[in-house]
């Protein structure tokens, strides 16, 4: 199903773009309208999931948080669709669940922001095979990636005493993408 789309969708964009097939640009255009379409029906399951199971607010607040910090940091990334799926929903709604059910106190959010700090001041940004990143843009996507994280841990510690919940998810957010930059994750999932 994803092939006929991808075809279709290229056929029609490769001409208004300029490219044909063999070019560089219509193989990266083919690339990502299959990445688009994959992550599209991915995002309308969890929605969908979510929905039913009554979580979508803290869903959306947990995929803010979270995309903002691998906006720049980048971090693994699994060559298995269906495995991606599963670790994205145990991310998702497993974060939800803990975030929803855990008390979190505000010296276990400290300690774990500046685990994740070290980390992304270490591992961020970290490339994968198939997204290298040139020396140039290595110390400008570390400074974004700080940046992001600080955002992210303001927010966190300020919705700490009126939102614990949304302070939860944020925390939650931000050790997933630091576990998406280790190199031990890498290793597991044979990306280093």
């Amino acid at each position: 199903m994803y092939d006929f789309l991808v075809e279709k969708t290229v056929a029609t964009l490769a001409p208004r773009l300029g490219c044909e097939e063999g070019d560089p640009t219509y193989d990266k255009l083919k690339y990502g309208t299959h990445v688009f379409y994959i992550n599209t029906v991915k995002s309308l399951f969890l929605v969908v999931v979510a929905l039913i199971l009554g979580i979508l607010p803290y869903v959306l607040v947990f995929a803010l948080a979270y995309g903002i910090l691998r906006l720049f940091s980048f971090g693994v990334h699994l060559n298995n669709s269906f495995l991606c799926t599963i670790i994205g929903f145990v991310y998702y709604l497993g974060s939800v669940h803990l975030s929803l059910y855990v008390y979190f106190p505000l010296w276990a959010k400290i300690a774990l922001v500046i685990v994740s700090v070290v980390s992304f001041a270490n591992y961020a940004p970290a490339e994968t095979k198939k997204r290298p990143i040139p020396e140039h843009q290595r110390r400008v996507l570390k400074k974004k990636s700080l940046l992001a994280l600080t955002v992210v841990a303001l927010a966190l510690f300020i919705l700490h005493q009126p939102l614990p919940i949304f302070s939860n998810l944020i925390v939650m957010a931000t050790v997933c993408q630091t576990i998406n930059l280790l190199p031990s994750t890498y290793k597991l999932f044979n990306e280093d």
